[in-house]
């Protein structure tokens, strides 16, 4: 891939959070602006999908916002492949916490990839836009996993569990973790 576009998905109701989680801050800083930094040091450019920001390029989902994770990656897709960037590496706004160099092995690879424990997190190929306006259109599993499983993305095993910030309690204890 020789352009790649750097997505957070920041489109949840955070029911459990209780609040806007991408609002939320670690050290100080974001959650939302956690992810945008981290994409920042493999990719192109950052967007953000699912909410409109003053910081980023904002996305709206395709072809309607409810979708989920694949209502936001439909809408990056098409958003890249109309920009000429070959691909969009994804990655959720609640996961501030990577394993070093996940996101370099991500981004220097050719075909549809995932991390296996935590789906939304890939590199999707843009040639794929239509294909999965296709798939949502035809009423599909919503989950990343099974439309990582119906166009064949390989799955990337090995990494450590990452932690993804759910409740309140969540954040509370990644800050603990690391003496904040």
């Amino acid at each position: 891939m020789t352009r790649l576009l750097g997505i957070v998905l920041a489109g949840g109701q955070a029911r459990r959070f209780g609040r806007d989680k991408a609002l939320a801050t670690l050290d100080g800083v974001a959650l939302l602006d956690h992810a945008a930094q981290a994409l920042r040091t493999v990719t192109d450019d950052v967007a953000v999908v699912g909410r409109d920001s003053a910081s980023y390029v904002s996305i709206a989902d395709w072809p309607a916002a409810g979708l989920g994770p694949l209502g936001g990656l439909c809408g990056a897709l098409r958003h890249a492949r109309d920009r000429h960037f070959d691909a969009v590496l994804t990655l959720p706004c609640d996961t501030p916490s990577l394993p070093a160099g996940l996101l370099a092995d991500l981004a220097g690879r050719r075909v549809a990839s995932f991390v296996a424990g935590t789906p939304v997190i890939g590199l999707w190929p843009s040639a794929l836009a239509d294909r999965l306006s296709d798939y949502l259109g035809g009423g599909g599993d919503l989950a990343v996993r099974a439309w990582a499983k119906a166009i064949g993305a390989e799955a990337l095993k090995g990494w450590p569990a990452i932690p993804n910030v759910n409740r309140p309690d969540d954040l509370a204890e990644l800050r603990a973790m690391a003496g904040r």
